[in-house]
């Protein structure tokens, strides 16, 4: 199925599943209370639906990555966020009926409001927590947070949100006394709650008995480093390859399975029924990186994977000419697709034409492809290195991946630019340049492949523009049909 049209459809039964609880309300005809305490009620019911919902958008499911993309996974995940902080922060100041506290619960025909003190309480708690959550979650690139602390304060915070709501929810809500609709929270509530146990206390300890161990461990460029492992052989199942496709990635922890101290980086092999092994090319830039550069054969290490669903657009008979667009460590999944296509040798696929776009800052960093695959079965594969700080030896393309380099390459090797079919990957500055360039040459966002670790939407890009745009139109729809079902 097309991406965009899987995209659509996904989008719109994930609304659907976030009208739930209100489409039960309405099917109770209780007495309609003023419109505005209506309202209040159905703002209320899907800012917290899609709290409860976003735990399964953290981009941990391997099924929806590979279905959807890691990218529409976390981006509905961020955007609909705030969007649920909205709704939250304005349901307290629509209500018009008076506040009679009457016990635990409300009655949900009861012509007054029955907030009690415990769940004014949790209520408030609960949406200064989220408040707290996403405003840490926007600035944690600036803010000099450590991964691991962020990641640890986030997923503790989001506990609190989703325990704390659920009892306002379950104890001021006008509706939460019916059994449908209690069935619901609690069914949602759970599936939240298994959703970290499963991040964070289930998957370690399955990891734990389905170790990979080092096979090698060399550099293959200036301070990038090709990581080879395979399952071990003590692990209790026999080992088997992976299942995952060509340009995916996986989460990798060193040493021991305990969550939080893990990184993702893209897979650099591609899949083969006759090897368990898997190989990864890493950058030494960090505290984690040299970690990896430090490892040692038969170390021990543990795989989250695979996820995000990166290069599938390359099998697709309809594309004749392909353009793939790297940048430094982002030749991983390019590489990936790359022997994917040499080992299934595809006369098809092989016929293409393909033009490999790879830049990095200086020539010592650039891998030598020709050593890992067998580049001689493609008919038509050209490969050009770019580096932006040469040296006097060097004698190739000299710039950085913006307009002019693109220009340049594209006229050289003859692409037709507005109908080939892009795969670019590399740090998320590139990734929006190179689409706003192509962009600016009439491609198609439907054109370009690429998946980033990180979402900066504040950046002026086709695909920024695309997921803004769908948010609002997503958000307009939710607040419109709260808005008829209350004053109808």
């Amino acid at each position: 199925m097309h991406s965009n049209v899987l995209s659509l459809i996904s989008l719109i039964l994930y609304l659907g599943v976030v009208l739930l609880p209100l489409g039960l309300s309405l099917a109770l005809n209780l007495p309609q209370r003023p419109w505005p305490d209506q309202l209040s009620s159905h703002f209320a019911m899907i800012g917290f639906n899609l709290i409860l919902l976003e735990f399964l958008t953290t981009g941990r499911l391997k099924l929806l990555s590979r279905l959807l993309g890691i990218d529409w996974v976390l981006q509905v995940h961020q955007l609909l966020a705030r969007l649920a902080a909205l709704l939250l922060l304005i349901h307290p100041f629509l209500y018009t009926l008076p506040n009679k506290p009457s016990g635990l619960y409300v009655s949900s025909d009861a012509q007054f409001l029955g907030i009690n003190l415990a769940s004014s309480l949790t209520g408030m708690l609960a949406l200064i927590t989220l408040i707290i959550l996403i405003g840490l979650a926007l600035t944690r690139q600036n803010s000099g947070l450590r991964y691991e602390t962020w990641r640890a304060s986030h997923a503790i915070m989001a506990l609190l949100v989703v325990v704390l709501g659920f009892h306002h929810t379950t104890h001021a809500g006008r509706f939460s006394q019916e059994p449908w609709i209690m069935i619901y929270w609690q069914i949602a509530l759970a599936l939240a709650l298994l959703s970290i146990a499963w991040v964070y206390l289930i998957q370690p300890l399955i990891q734990a008995q389905q170790a990979y161990q080092v096979v090698s461990i060399r550099e293959v460029a200036a301070r990038i480093w090709e990581l080879v492992i395979e399952r071990t052989q003590s692990a209790k199942c026999i080992p088997t390859p992976l299942n995952y496709q060509a340009g995916q990635f996986a989460w990798l922890k060193i040493g021991q399975s305990r969550p939080l101290y893990e990184n993702p980086f893209s897979i650099a092999s591609c899949p083969d029924e006759n090897s368990t092994q898997l190989k990864f090319l890493i950058k030494e830039v960090g505290d984690f990186t040299h970690q990896v550069s430090q490892l040692n054969k038969d170390d021990r290490i543990f795989v989250d994977g695979a996820h995000g669903n990166f290069g599938q657009k390359i099998y697709a008979p309809e594309t004749q000419e392909l353009v793939l667009i790297a940048g430094g460590v982002g030749i991983a999944p390019v590489l990936s697709l790359i022997r994917s296509l040499a080992q299934d040798l595809d006369p098809a696929l092989l016929k293409k034409k393909i033009v490999l776009i790879y830049g990095n800052r200086a020539p010592e960093q650039i891998i030598d492809l020709a050593k890992m695959v067998n580049l001689q079965v493609f008919e038509q594969l050209t490969q050009i290195n770019v580096i932006s700080e040469p040296n006097q030896a060097w004698q190739g393309e000299v710039g950085i991946l913006d307009a002019a380099t693109l220009n340049r390459i594209f006229k050289s090797t003859g692409i037709a630019v507005t109908q080939a079919q892009y795969f670019v990957c590399g740090p998320a500055v590139m990734i929006d340049a190179v689409e706003n360039t192509l962009d600016e040459m009439g491609v198609q966002l439907n054109q370009i492949d690429s998946e980033k670790f990180q979402y900066d939407l504040t950046q002026k890009n086709p695909r920024n523009r695309r997921s803004i745009v769908t948010w609002l139109m997503a958000s307009a729809t939710l607040i419109g049909l709260a808005t008829y079902w209350a004053m109808r």
